[in-house]
């Protein structure tokens, strides 16, 4: 199992607003997961995993965003509308070992905030962090992508036509 996060991030290190809506949102050609190389990352991704904060929104988007199993890191119980087969977990650890016993030993997508993406690399369990730099800038507010960043080992990047940069970092030591 291969834990991966693609974020979009700002050329002053913000993954979201002030106001909580992610950066590439800020983008006006950007078409969800049709956009900038999404397409071969999702469709990679045999799982999906995220934090409460990320998952309540999605039961308020039009229609449900993720036909992969989806597994929420929470302390607290889901809300009512959960779609049927969300796991949950309290912990990181916990989560991996739900994904495990459910057979997923592919790839699995973190969808969510710098916490959770804190909370998997503290048990080692991150591996792969995809950088969507968008050539947009917040200002003060809004949530940054790190305080001290993960260990990080360059592997590529790719351009968009429009100025996005990707670049893709394998996290942790050599393997």
């Amino acid at each position: 199992m291969r834990i991966r996060s693609n974020f979009y991030v700002s050329l002053d290190g913000f993954v979201s607003t002030p106001d909580g809506r992610p950066i590439q949102l800020l983008l006006p050609g950007f078409a969800g997961a049709a956009s900038h190389g999404l397409p071969d990352f999702l469709a990679a991704c045999e799982a999906v995993v995220m934090g409460r904060t990320t998952f309540e929104p999605a039961l308020g988007a039009p229609r449900w965003p993720w036909t992969q199993p989806v597994f929420v890191l929470t302390s607290t119980p889901l809300p009512e509308g959960t779609p049927e087969g969300v796991t949950a977990a309290p912990t990181a650890a916990e989560l991996v070992q739900l994904m495990r016993d459910a057979g997923i030993d592919g790839d699995v997508h973190l969808v969510g905030g710098p916490s959770t993406v804190e909370a998997f690399h503290a048990i080692g369990a991150f591996d792969e962090l995809h950088l969507h730099v968008a050539p947009v800038m917040v200002g003060d507010g809004g949530t940054r992508l790190t305080p001290p960043l993960l260990p990080v080992r360059f592997a590529s990047s790719r351009t968009f036509r429009d100025g996005v940069v990707e670049l893709r970092y394998l996290v942790g030591d050599e393997r």
